[in-house]
């Protein structure tokens, strides 16, 4: 579907949809709260009449509830003065008998509005009619009178109401004066005890609902009312759109046609002519900024056959601080710079790790054919030692308690300038760096060492390194000795990282002839123990023949 197709199109439905989202939330607003309106008028209405049917149905009750108080002989003595025999009650009965037919015939010239009126009726079946002020016919009879679409009869439903909760409303459908059918209607009831009398009263409200079925019915009418005029008022408005729109989108559908073919040959990787039309509007804004476009394309293009023929240093510049594809280009530079260091790193590393495995591997080898001799295995790993790592001078100290007492350093290898020196030479815990680092088992690294202080320090003679490299040797809390390496180059980070990590294996095998050692003296001194036990049976074996043999010598028994 062409531009110009779709633009009136699809504003035409924009138009419509705005419209009659617009439309619709103001009709259902309109709706609702013109239906609470009648809702509440409907509420009001009932109350009122609720209210006008409870309080006269509460006079007729309070009427009769004060006539049948002061007939009773108690009252009729202190009301009238008159004095009762013991064998009055005829004439009690018969006075208060009179005195309620009196109130009810008060209570049956009561009238209100058109319609109101008081009624009475029993409360237990077969619910006679006392009092029915507009149909005298139906007192001191029973009648059946059903409730709509059930077989209850409406006595029945006010008594029910009387002996829940003594009083109450009941809405139903009932013959209206002048009229052949039934209508709605609300009667309040209240049972009077005493008698068993249901005293109700009633109002009919069909004229309550038929309002309220008008006002609907003019809201119904108000709302197909603003349906019609939205309807009108869109049907304008897309009629309108359209012919602007479909006026201007041939002009800017043939623009956008000419910057699409750009596009198209850009999106191919080739080369186009810029555009030469001249526009001041948006579309104009476009043909400058796809010009730009273009000539960054040739920017870019140039840019990359330099990078590709590995020209990684080749000058560049972003069309804008915001040029996402030149940023781009130039972090994709920058990304190959950055591997090609990573590459000669790793190159490094490699080094370092072959160099690392290569030296751990040899002293691994020293230790495997060395485990008799510590002292020899001592000089055999200092000498590769400092000759690997290209170092001038070398010694291991191996820690000595086996008198708990006297716990010290003894110098086991020496390795200086290619020579060995085997002499003795005993280090006391914290003395100088050797001594301080079997107390802290820490690496201790030193450069710029003064020319005296290797001297006064370390030990190791005269020369003046240019680092030295204290490493204990240590299997989680316990020192076995002391590993010293003087060069008068600095040290790498991997290569004290390796004599470190070479420095367990030393400690678990120095541990391990330690405990050897322990054990073949040990068995020695078992041996010993053993054959000066067995000398001494022996002699006392000899001693018990001659004694016996002088016993028998004598006849001693």
């Amino acid at each position: 579907m062409k531009l110009r197709t779709k633009l009136p199109l699809f504003s035409s439905i924009t138009v419509v949809i705005s419209v009659s989202l617009v439309a619709m939330f103001s009709i259902v607003g309109f709706y609702n709260q013109t239906s609470k309106y009648i809702n509440d008028y409907e509420s009001e209405e009932l109350f009122k009449i609720k209210k006008d049917l409870e309080d006269h149905v509460n006079i007729a009750y309070n009427m009769i509830s004060n006539s049948y108080a002061n007939s009773r002989r108690s009252a009729i003595e202190r009301l009238y003065g008159i004095k009762f025999s013991e064998d009055g009650n005829e004439n009690i009965k018969m006075f208060t008998v009179n005195a309620l037919r009196i109130t009810i015939d008060n209570i049956r010239a009561i009238r209100f509005k058109k319609e109101g009126y008081i009624w009475i009726n029993d409360v237990n079946p077969p619910y006679k009619v006392i009092l029915h002020p507009i149909k005298p016919e139906m007192e001191q009879q029973s009648h059946v009178i059903n409730l709509k679409e059930t077989d209850q009869n409406i006595y029945e439903a006010f008594a029910d109401i009387c002996n829940e909760s003594g009083s109450g409303f009941l809405r139903y459908n009932f013959y209206k004066e002048g009229l052949l059918v039934k209508v709605p209607k609300i009667s309040y009831i209240k049972l009077f005890e005493p008698l068993g009398w249901v005293i109700g009263s009633g109002a009919y409200i069909d004229n309550i609902e038929n309002a309220v079925k008008q006002k609907r019915k003019i809201l119904r009418d108000q709302v197909f009312g603003m349906i019609l005029f939205t309807f009108i008022i869109s049907a304008a408005l897309i009629v309108l759109a359209s012919v602007i729109l479909f006026r201007y989108g041939h002009n800017i559908s043939n623009s956008i046609s000419i910057i699409e073919k750009h596009l198209v040959f850009l999106s191919r990787g080739e080369t186009v002519s810029k555009i030469t039309r001249k526009r001041k509007d948006e579309i104009g804004k476009m043909y400058l900024s796809l010009n730009d476009v273009i000539d960054g394309f040739s920017s870019y293009t140039e840019f990359t056959k330099q990078i590709r023929n590995g020209k990684l240093d080749a000058a560049f510049k972003t069309l804008s601080l915001n040029d996402e594809l030149g940023n781009s280009l130039l972090l994709m530079r920058k990304s190959l710079q950055d591997a090609k260091k990573e590459e000669n790193q790793r190159k490094i590393d490699n080094e370092k790790t072959i160099w690392t495995n290569t030296g751990q591997a040899m002293i691994e080898d020293i230790l495997r054919r060395q485990r008799e001799d510590i002292n020899m295995l001592s000089h055999d790993i200092i000498n590769s030692l400092v000759k690997y790592i290209n170092a001038n001078q070398g010694g291991i100290f191996l820690y000595n308690d086996d008198d708990p007492d006297d716990i010290y350093l003894y110098q086991s290898a020496i390795f200086a300038y290619n020579r060995n020196r085997f002499h003795k030479k005993r280090i006391e815990l914290g003395d100088g760096i050797i001594g301080a680092c079997a107390l802290e088992k820490k690496t201790i690294y030193m450069t710029n060492i003064p020319n005296n202080y290797i001297e006064i320090t370390s030990g190791l003679g005269t020369a003046n390194p240019k680092s030295l490299l204290i490493v204990p040797l240590k299997l989680e809390d316990s020192i076995y000795g002391i590993i010293e390496i003087a060069s008068f180059e600095t040290l790498k980070d991997y290569e004290i990282h390796f004599i470190e990590k070479i420095s367990e294996s030393i400690s678990a095998t120095f541990l391990s002839i330690k405990a050897n050692n322990q054990t073949q003296k040990l068995l020695k001194q078992f041996r010993e123990q053993a054959d000066e036990k067995e000398k001494r049976e022996k002699e006392m074996q000899e001693s018990i023949e001659e004694l016996k043999m002088l016993k028998e010598q004598f006849n001693i028994k």
